[in-house]
């Protein structure tokens, strides 16, 4: 039998589309080994998303190249497509860029000999309602990252997604909710839908709400999970529906770059800050207990210490509780890689730690907020304790005498709060 290792960068997404290459292999006499011990075939999924990313998935290729020289190497995901490594024998063996519609196990050789070139395939046309074979497999067998989406158009001056994966496209919905009931009688407990910008789902008119009523009319004792969510129309009819069904995680995470309206425009965002303050508003006030999450990239080309101080003081103003905090990187083929005005080095390190440093604040007031609150975790860990998280995503601990088996829901009450994301239960 033959044995396959995976080594996955950057997002759920990504996740989610190597658990179905894990599927689709293991459907076709592969056994999954963990990454780091020797296999017949290594996959590294990798990340473009930032130059940075780039090089971390050039850094794992060659390591892979190192350690396991005479091993068939496959590339795929969003780097595939511009990976510096992929023209030399000392790189992958098969390169795999976005859009793909034929399955890992076709496209490996039989004898998984290597070549004296890489072979690449080309990118397949981007399809409106496409459909995904199989179901994910993931190793924790508690969560499943379902991917709804792909591709984007809105071509931010800082992102290479729209080159690397495509336009934007919704996943077929018979074949999405044929998935989820897969991933539900294997067990899992919840979903957790992902995409480039599932807020932009809609196969024939059904939109994210519509999609995710429809999951929720499926048997089974689970919840789900929104990935990261583009800011956009959709928001608030997805906000009602979240206080109406609580098997819906009171979870947003709401990308916003940036919290002044002149970068928000160079970075070709689609809001105004008033417009982004108006959607976190309206989900803090309609839902109780809501965990509201942004990204922030702090030295942007034309960022200044007044454009930063007004981004810091609207951050501070907002209703957020989880604040992802990113230093720019310009990714080469983008607009924003060429701007100038770039702040310098050291400026950039001492707003990111400003802003790291009211990510935290409002991580531990959040957390400090819950104690003596009941709230709803999914056990994850039986031993030495009983831990999980919480929908609001917060993770909790119990007592050593509190007993609940793996994947199962519990109803912890909150005695402490011991760090940002860290809670207390009995």
């Amino acid at each position: 039998m033959k044995t396959v290792a995976f080594h996955t960068l950057g997002c759920r997404l990504n996740q989610a589309e190597t658990a179905k290459a894990a599927d689709d292999l293991a459907h076709h006499g592969y056994t999954i080994v963990e990454w780091g011990t020797p296999a017949d075939v290594l996959v590294i999924n990798s990340c473009a998303v930032t130059g940075v990313a780039s090089q971390k998935t050039r850094q794992a290729v060659r390591q892979a190249r190192r350690q396991h020289p005479g091993t068939f190497l496959v590339l795929m995901g969003c780097d595939a497509k511009v990976d510096a490594a992929a023209g030399s024998n000392d790189g992958p063996d098969l390169i795999l860029p976005h859009p793909r519609t034929i399955p890992l196990s076709e496209l490996l050789p039989q004898d998984l000999a290597r070549s004296t070139s890489p072979t690449q395939l080309d990118s397949a046309p981007a399809q409106d309602g496409f459909s995904e074979a199989g179901a994910a497999r993931f190793a924790e067998r508690t969560r499943a990252n379902l991917k709804i989406q792909d591709g984007c158009n809105f071509w931010c001056t800082y992102c290479v997604i729209p080159q690397t994966r495509g336009r934007a496209r919704s996943r077929d919905l018979k074949d999405t909710l044929r998935e989820a009931r897969e991933l539900l009688a294997a067990g899992y407990k919840e979903l957790v839908l992902c995409g480039v910008n599932v807020t932009t789902y809609d196969d024939h008119g059904c939109n994210l709400a519509g999609l995710l009523r429809e999951l929720l009319a499926l048997d089974g004792d689970f919840r789900v999970r929104i990935g990261s969510a583009e800011p956009g129309p959709v928001i608030p009819e997805v906000v009602r529906l979240m206080h109406e069904e609580p098997r819906i995680c009171r979870f947003l995470h709401l990308p916003l770059q940036y919290g002044e309206d002149t970068i928000l425009k160079r970075m070709h965002r689609h809001y105004t800050a008033a417009e982004y303050a108006e959607m976190v508003q309206f989900a803090a006030e309609t839902i109780p207990g809501i965990c509201l999450g942004a990204d922030v990239i702090v030295g942007f080309p034309g960022e200044d210490d007044v454009r930063f101080a007004e981004c810091e003081d609207f951050l501070r103003k907002l209703p957020l509780n989880l604040l992802h905090v990113f230093p720019f990187s310009p990714r080469p083929g983008t607009l924003a890689a060429t701007f100038p005005d770039r702040p310098r080095g050291p400026i950039v390190n001492t707003r990111v730690e400003a802003l790291l440093r009211l990510a935290n604040e409002k991580a531990e007031t959040f957390a400090r907020s819950l104690i003596g609150h009941d709230l709803t975790l999914l056990v994850e860990e039986d031993s030495p304790q009983v831990s999980g998280w919480t929908d609001n995503y917060l993770h909790v601990t119990l007592p050593p005498s509190c007993r609940a088996p793996r994947n199962s829901f519990l109803t912890a009450h909150i005695t402490n709060a011991t760090g940002k994301r860290e809670l207390i239960g009995n």
